[in-house]
């Protein structure tokens, strides 16, 4: 039980390796959604304006809506916030002891990238709608600069991409910690086993040997010292000592899952 990873987690104390570390596609995934959103906060902020000439303020290339560039920048800031904060907890499963701590951890991995992935795709058809349908003033004579604007529509492509990605890699890691921590109770192990084994006295046979005159023959006895000859006791022998077997754990003798 000592390799027993919980939760795409190993035991609690474990050195840290930064090389395998960054390797995971979790991790991988979080790095790129922190670099795309760094670039959806930059492009917005610096290049999501325009100023037109014959008035006092700039207005918002998506739309001439403050409140869309507002949103960019915002949800690129929280998102680079989310991505860093996402890569340290991930750094620390290793020295949570406690199972329910790293399966709320997991948990709250799962529903932070699920919601950005959404916010991400919605923002992504927002701002190319609204880009496409801004419409400059006839005596507009300062000249309009979309590049950084475009970026922005691009990043929103790619952070709903890579946090996708990463939620889906917390689910797979969520549901097989599920799995490796589920163990079956008494009833799933003996529930099955047959009555002729449960109403006997556990020697492998019946209770017809023991002070029985005139019934099965003298080698069927365990007085007699001889093997039970009753092939349905022998299966059900058989069957017990299986099911008395822990079940095989697939995630033994593992480096984990790779999350």
């Amino acid at each position: 039980m000592d390799n027993v990873r919980a939760y795409g987690a190993g035991l609690a104390g474990a050195n840290f390796d930064k090389n395998t570390f960054f390797k995971k596609p979790t991790v991988l995934f979080r790095c790129a959604a922190l670099v795309f959103g760094l670039i959806l906060w930059y492009s917005v902020s610096k290049g999501g304006w325009h100023k037109p000439s014959d008035e006092i303020h700039p207005v918002c290339l998506y739309g001439k809506s403050s409140s869309t560039c507002s949103f960019a920048t915002a949800v690129g800031f929280f998102a680079v916030c989310g991505a860093v904060g996402l890569i340290v907890l991930d750094a620390k499963m290793d020295q949570i002891s406690s199972i329910p701590t790293r399966r709320r951890a997991v948990l709250a991995d799962l529903v932070v990238s699920a919601i950005f992935t959404g916010i991400f795709l919605i923002g992504f058809f927002t701002f190319w709608s609204k880009l496409s349908a801004f419409e400059v003033s006839e005596g507009d004579e300062n000249p309009i600069k979309t590049n950084n604007a475009k970026f922005g529509i691009l990043s929103a492509l790619l952070s709903f991409l890579a946090w996708g990605g990463a939620a889906f890699f917390a689910w797979r890691r969520y549901e097989e910690g599920n799995q490796a921590t589920h163990e079956p109770n008494y009833d799933e192990q003996f529930g099955q086993v047959s009555t002729d084994v449960q109403d006997g006295y556990g020697y492998g046979g019946d209770s017809t040997g023991i002070g029985h005159v005139g019934g099965a023959p003298a080698q069927s006895s365990y007085q007699s010292g001889a093997p039970p000859q009753n092939m349905q006791n022998m299966q059900n022998m058989q069957n017990m000592q299986a099911m008395q077997q822990p079940p095989a754990n697939p995630y033994t003798q593992s480096e984990g899952y790779g999350y």
